[in-house]
């Protein structure tokens, strides 16, 4: 029995036709994600809560315009080496803010009238 190769591209296509209101959906997602960075910037600034709404928008234009949810298994493995990456050098970044000297850090630099002899 011999493979057409047509009717195996066709049934490819098939397979991975979707329609333009998944796009909607996510699309109308990532506008509610935006506000929400936007609102949370101006009235509740942190860093943290920015930082997740970041990584859930970037999570869904990946899985869904990039079409990670339908990638072969190198693709998938190269991204998901690349998020572990990036997460230990934000670790790296971030453990070292955390145990610094607040003088050192860019705001915790005392007032002018501290510097001044008597």
């Amino acid at each position: 029995m011999a493979h057409d190769p047509a009717q195996t591209e066709a049934g490819k296509a098939e397979h991975h036709a979707h329609g333009a209101g998944r796009y909607f959906v996510v699309w109308g997602l990532l506008l509610i994600f935006t506000a929400l960075t936007v609102y949370t910037g101006h009235y509740h600034p942190n860093i943290y809560l920015a930082l997740l709404i970041a990584t859930i928008k970037a999570t869904l234009v990946v899985l869904f315009f990039m079409h990670m949810t339908e990638a072969p298994g190198a693709n998938r493995l190269v991204f998901s080496v690349s998020l572990l990456f990036t997460l230990v050098l934000m670790t790296g970044v971030f453990g070292d803010l955390l145990t610094r000297n607040p003088m050192s850090l860019p705001g915790g630099a005392p007032p002018p009238s501290e510097f001044q002899a008597p």
